[in-house]
Formats: structure tokens, sequence, C-alpha cells
């Protein structure tokens, strides 16, 4: 039985290319985009790439699979992941365990983003390229065929229509349009090279996960002010209708192209422990050493009159906004969606934030980097002014410097998971059962190696060994974490089935040299990213029939 939940791209690199699930960087925060499929689901073309808004946008995968010119490297905020194991015995751990550091839930990245030259029909054009005529008629225009990608034809209509959307997603950004001789030359490459990579994608039989693209399509619709998928879904189509179906198909198409991606650089970049040693005797690895910051940062802009100005009694009203976001923020584990989404219920102008993941200091804006370096782990600061509105931020969690310590549960735990022959009732019953038993007396192990439901870990009394964080599903690191040395828990769900668990040891360990090794192992992948997607993209480019149209 395989309870390990991590299974999509069980690499720990994986996060490199993963665009949709990144938090926003810091440059590019709170430059939110508009409620419009189109805008929304636009590639942009600039090197400098931005995180889905506070979280994850589709734009942001779509630069991490077909950007075409600039080679960014992702800077992975995760501490690098590796299997615990592949017995039975964890079935509940995550395949790919966060070894020294909590997990995020969304990532700051610069996606890994190349494709294939343009194509020298292309290149060589001196402007948008020409529209296809009739064979009968020079003069005739027509929305024909401006490319031909194996059997699949690209359409004039397609590139005007994606060269519509990055124009209008980097004017909302701030950011200057490229001049059309180099903006269709660019996007048409992206089309054909993703085309490409679809068609691959349909040989292999690769498919999104479901709630992998519902959790990328609710990220987006939050950053929006949207609290649901079905309201999400109500407001694009009725601005355009089937504008929801069109982007949860460009969203189930990146992220498989993402998994596609995965797929060849972990076959392609191969680091062996002497490359790891080699880098961490060099110079280079004393940035290991500089401590990482992660935050939630959530921004209430000002809002401005017709005239562009902002008045003192629109000021204070930010103030007041952002005073209880600050106080909100200050819970345990408070819920940043549901704390914006609350706040903006009383606020016009679009209240921004996220995740931000880890950074190093210097990477702070500069306004800000004083703040948060002040604060300890779990802190939130006051609104702090900015030109553009009041700033609240959380210190979530801090890594990095000379020694790494984190915490440890030695556990075990009884596993009763529905089948075919034991309805979902029965296996609720059935932990009940065992519940009363463990009240009564009778011992954890004894219990556990009769009735547990995980082969592995049964024959060992349910024992899991020393569990970190991040090794775990988010419903048994919970009770996991609340439950007392020597003691058991209630009973408990996960996907797995109903759980007890107990908490045998509880300790502290110096993970120092692994946490080092692992973030040395990251740097070298992703400095060999870049030109190992560059030259995987050039032979698919090589192999498949192109044809631009003249």
């Amino acid at each position: 039985m395989n309870h390990a939940v991590m299974h999509n791209l069980p690499n720990f690199h994986r996060n490199t290319l993963s665009a949709l699930t990144s938090a926003l960087i810091y440059g590019a925060l709170l430059v939110m985009p508009t409620l419009n499929a189109q805008a929304v689901t636009a590639t942009a073309v600039t090197a400098k790439t931005n995180t889905t808004s506070s979280k994850t946008t589709v734009e942001s995968s779509k630069k991490s699979s077909t950007k075409p010119a600039a080679q960014t490297t992702s800077k992975s905020s995760k501490a690098v992941t590796a299997n615990k194991t592949t017995n039975a015995a964890k079935s509940v751990k995550a395949a790919t365990k966060a070894s020294v550091s909590k997990p995020t839930t969304q990532k700051t990245a610069k996606a890994v983003s190349q494709t294939a030259p343009i194509a020298p029909e292309v290149a060589n054009s001196s402007a948008k390229p020409a529209p296809v005529v009739t064979s009968n008629s020079q003069d005739q225009v027509i929305d024909g065929v401006i490319a031909i990608v194996n059997d699949t034809p690209i359409l004039r209509s397609q590139l005007d229509r994606a060269v519509a959307q990055t124009s209008a997603q980097l004017q909302a950004q701030n950011k200057p349009v490229p001049p059309a001789q180099q903006l269709y030359p660019q996007i048409l490459d992206q089309l054909i090279t993703k085309q490409i990579q679809l068609d691959i994608i349909k040989r292999q039989g690769l498919q999104a996960e479901e709630n992998a693209v519902n959790a990328a399509l609710t990220n987006l619709a939050q950053q929006n002010g949207v609290a649901s998928l079905a309201e999400f879904q109500q407001k694009l189509d009725a601005q355009r209708a089937g504008s929801y179906q069109a982007l949860r198909q460009k969203v189930s198409e990146d992220l498989a192209i993402q998994t596609l991606q995965q797929q060849q650089l972990s076959s392609r970049i191969k680091i062996s422990d002497q490359d790891v040693n080699n880098f961490l005797k060099s110079p280079e690895s004393n940035a290991l050493e500089k401590s990482q910051y992660r935050t939630l940062h959530i921004r209430v802009p000002f809002e401005a009159d017709a005239a562009g100005k902002t008045s003192d009694k629109q000021k204070k009203q930010a103030l007041t906004v952002a005073t209880q976001i600050a106080k909100n923020l200050q819970a345990e584990n408070a819920n940043i969606e549901q704390i914006m989404t609350d706040a903006q219920t009383n606020y016009n102008a679009q209240i921004q934030g996220g995740d931000m993941g880890y950074h190093v200091a210097a990477e702070l804006p500069t306004e800000l980097s004083k703040n948060i370096t002040a604060l300890e782990v779990g802190q939130v600061t006051n609104p702090i002014a900015t030109a553009e509105g009041y700033n609240v931020i959380k210190l979530v969690d801090k890594r990095g410097g000379q020694q790494k310590i984190i915490d440890q549960w030695h556990t075990r735990h009884i596993l009763i998971s529905p089948s075919t022959a034991l309805p979902a009732d029965m296996a609720k019953q059935q932990i009940d059962t065992i519940y009363e038993k463990l009240r009564q007396g009778e011992d954890f192990a004894t219990l556990a190696s009769t009735y547990s439901k995980d082969p592995g870990s049964a024959s060992n009394g349910g024992d899991l060994g020393w569990v970190s964080e991040g090794d775990m599903v988010p419903s048994f690191e919970a009770m996991m974490k609340k439950t007392s040395v020597n003691d058991y828990s209630v009973p408990f769900q996960s996907q797995f089935g109903w759980h007890i668990l107990k908490v045998d040891e509880k300790r502290q360990k110096d993970v120092s040299d692994v946490y080092r090794k692992n973030m040395a192992r990251e740097v070298l992948y992703q400095r060999m990213a870049p030109q190992a997607l560059d030259d995987w993209m050039q032979d698919l480019r090589a192999q498949a029939y192109v044809k631009i149209m003249q």
C-alpha cells in the first residue's frame, strides 16, 4: 500500500519549474491582473518574471514553459527535499521530504524559461508575420494558417490574440511593450514551442491532476478578490461566455507542460556527491550561510480620486483596514487568503499580497527590510507606510546561518483504510472501537500490529520513526504537533483513511550539514537547468515539422 502523497514530480527540484504554485517575488508585489480571462492568461515576454500575484498566476506558468529569450533560474525558496523511504512503513510520509525546514505552500521563483530559437523565417522579418492570402487573390486577407507544427495549424487569429493578451498584461504591470517587429516573432515562437510540447503530452498521455488545476484556479480567484471557483466562473463567463473553461484548459495544459519539462530535466541533469562537495569547498558556498526570511505580506493600496490624488480621509481608511489586518495576522495559523477577503469587503481598492517565500535580506525592498529583519518568527509589523499604501508583514520562518535545528517527533500510528471489503462507515466504526480499547489501557503497539492496515509499520507496532515538519500530510502533522509525548490522539481522518497516532518522544536535531548539502545541490541544479531546458527545446524543434507561412 503506497500512501505517499507528493506523487506528482517526485523530484526535489520540481519547484524549479513550478510557477503556478509559487509566491510573489518582492520586486513584482501587488501587480494584480484585472478579472479578465484574456489578461490573466497572457504570456509575459519580459525577462523578469513575477509569480502570480500573490501566489500563482497562469501567465508565470506559461513563462516557465515558453518564454523565448531570457535565461532565468528558479529561486527555490523551499529547502531541498529528499525521499525518506519507499517502505510502506512510511505510509503517510510525503514522498519528497523537506529535510531541513518547514515547506511553504507557495514558493518564490524566477521560472526557468527557455524556448527554441526563433525560426529564421520570422527572425529575419522586420515586421509582424505577413497575413496569409488565398492562392487566387494576393489582395484578399483571411484568418488563415500562420504556421504548421507537425499536423497542427496555428492561425493568425491565435497569434493576434496572444499578442494582444501579452500587450495588455505588460501594460497592466506598467512594463514596456516591445515593438511589434519583436513581439510578434517572440509570441509566434512561443506558440510553436508550446504546440510541440502539447503534441508530446498527448502521445504520452500526460494529464494535469484535477486537484492541482483547481488549486491553481482557486489561487487565481483569490488574487482577484473572489472567494470561490463557482463565483470566479460566473464573473469570467459574464464578461465573455466560455472564458472560465478556456482558462481552465490553459492551466491544465501549462501544468502538463511543467510536468513534461520536469521529467526531461530530471533525466538530463546529474549532480554527483563530488560535485556537491566541490561546491561546498568553493567561495560560492558562503552564500548558503546567509539568513533567509519567509514572510506573509499584505498591502492596502491608497485609493485615489478621479484626479489621481489621495485624500487624508482615504489614507486614514487604508490605515484602519491595515491595522485590522495586522491584528488578524497575529493568529498562529493565520489564513492569509481569508484575511484579505474579509478586509476587501469594506475597501474599494484591490488589497494585494500573499506568501512571499524565502528571501535573503539583500533581496527585500529597502523600505521594508529593516522591519522584517527585526522581527522574531511569528511576529507581525505595525502598518508600514510607503508611497503605494500601507504594508503589513508577518515573519513566518527564518532559516540559514551557521546552524539549522529542527523539531522531530518519534511517532506511531494505526491506520484503518476504507476499501471495497471495508466500507467507509465500517472503517470509522473500527477506528472508534480501537480508540476505546486504548482508553481501557490496551497497548498501542499491540493494537497497531493487530489492526493497522499499513503492513510495513504494523509489523513494527505502528512505528514510523523520527518525523520532521513537512514529512506528513497536513492533517497528520497538525494532530502530531498537538499530541503530548507518551500520549495518543483521538481518531482523525486523512485522504488515506482513519488514524490514531502516538508520540513516543520529541527532540531537536541539528541538520546543518544535511541542509548545506541539499542547498548546494539545489544551487547546482538551478545553474544547470536553463541550459538543459534550452538543449531539450532545441532538440524538440529539430525533430518537429515546423513551417512558417509567408
